[in-house]
């Protein structure tokens, strides 16, 4: 949960949206709550029942300059009930969950003197005990893009510590960027904020790295709390969401997905054939850029990237394309992880023949065959260039360092 005062929402925004970023469900009213709904049962439940509390505190939100008596919902309604829900907690650790608060002072002083004074003599609670994996820069107008993203990933961290994530078989996974409405997992990665939501926008490549940074701090975090290496994936993302979900969530991380897809659930696969699935590599020369492109839903994707790709400052004369004979048919699930396997075969064999510095990648095709190729796209030492279809055209969307 984000607790604030209204007149820091900005902050409040962007600590959501990375939050988000990490795998973590956020309760906020502005975002989370459907409109008409009882915002105030609404938060007295995230109150009482949330794993995290962050505590975006400012002047506003301890209501400094408000004549005594006034409202303070942020401190009466959110802040106060979690730190007592924090005491009885710590007094009876057998009856109830331990939340994991995180205090961030901005505008009161000195972080480690100052702020927790006023902050107790406005609410009556310590706050200097408190775990604070992030001191908020105090010479800026609010908090960062950068501290936000810190305070995601030690929020996620924190949460793992405390044992809020079991050592289960497999690990349910989520992962939205675009549409509405997608029920939430175990983890649940959304970027729909910033990417997609309701309408239909290929994102900017700023907030794809966004994206990619926290998909890098969520794996890094689970690798080292978790044995468990199987994934259980809900996935409703552009292709770039998915490429990317399965590159950072790699085999050579030991990590084993199952995708749910349209006509069941899709599993890595060894095929190295597939009567539909034609592939065709002409070699301009070594060392050049390389495209990829793949084509399993009959969009001329070829055409659409050519705009693209006569534009590039080093030309892709090294082109790969992919595409699928038969194409009005329905893929199954084999179907799906078989052209997965023998496409990211094509693109590793001719990637370690040529030795591209860049691959530029265009793709039409289900997103779960996008997942499972990103999910061998490993130790090619070349960057990886995405593109996201916008309209009859594609758009540089994120590019995936080949140092990673």
């Amino acid at each position: 949960m984000v607790s604030y005062q209204s007149v820091d929402a900005p902050a409040a925004e962007l600590l959501h949206e990375e939050l988000a970023l990490r795998g973590l469900l956020v309760f906020h009213d502005r975002c989370t709550f459907p409109s008409g709904s009882r915002i105030a049962s609404n938060m007295d439940n995230a109150v009482a029942t949330c794993d995290g509390f962050v505590a975006y505190l400012t002047p506003n939100s301890l209501y400094e300059s408000r004549p005594p008596g006034s409202a303070r919902p942020a401190i009466d309604a959110e802040f106060k009930p979690i730190m007592d829900r924090l005491a009885r907690s710590n007094a009876s650790p057998n009856q109830s969950r331990r939340p994991v608060i995180i205090p961030l002072t901005h505008g009161l002083g000195d972080p480690r003197g100052e702020a927790p004074e006023r902050v107790r003599k406005a609410t009556g609670k310590d706050i200097s005990t408190l775990w604070a994996p992030v001191t908020l820069d105090q010479r800026t107008r609010s908090i960062t893009q950068t501290e936000a993203a810190s305070v995601g990933k030690g929020l996620i961290a924190g949460l793992l510590e405390s044992g809020a994530v079991s050592d289960s078989e497999v690990i349910d996974v989520a992962v939205t960027t675009r549409g509405e409405g997608q029920p939430p997992a175990f983890l649940s990665v959304d970027a729909t904020n910033s990417l997609g939501g309701a309408t239909n926008r290929p994102g900017d490549p700023a907030d794809w790295d966004r994206y990619l940074t926290g998909l890098r701090d969520l794996q890094g975090i689970l690798a080292h709390w978790t044995q468990c290496r199987k994934l259980n994936l809900r996935i409703r993302a552009h292709l770039t969401a998915a490429i990317a979900f399965g590159r950072v969530f790699n085999q050579a991380g030991g990590w084993r997905p199952t995708i749910q897809g349209r006509q069941g659930d899709v599993y890595p696969s060894d095929s190295t054939e597939h009567g539909q699935l034609r592939t065709a590599l002409d070699k301009g020369g070594p060392a050049a850029d390389f495209s990829v492109e793949i084509d399993l839903l009959d969009v001329k994707v070829s055409d659409l990237a050519s705009d693209i790709l006569r534009q590039l400052p080093n030309p892709a004369t090294n082109r790969l394309c992919v595409w699928r004979e038969e194409s009005g048919s329905e893929l199954t699930p084999n179907d799906v992880a078989a052209m997965a396997a023998i496409t990211s075969m094509s693109i590793r064999d001719a990637a370690f023949d040529i030795r591209p510095s860049r691959i530029h990648l265009f793709c039409a095709s289900p997103v779960e065959f996008a997942v499972l190729v990103g999910h061998r796209l490993t130790s090619l030492h070349a960057d990886i260039h995405l593109y996201e279809r916008d309209g009859d055209r594609y758009a540089s969307s994120l590019v995936i360092p080949g140092n990673s």
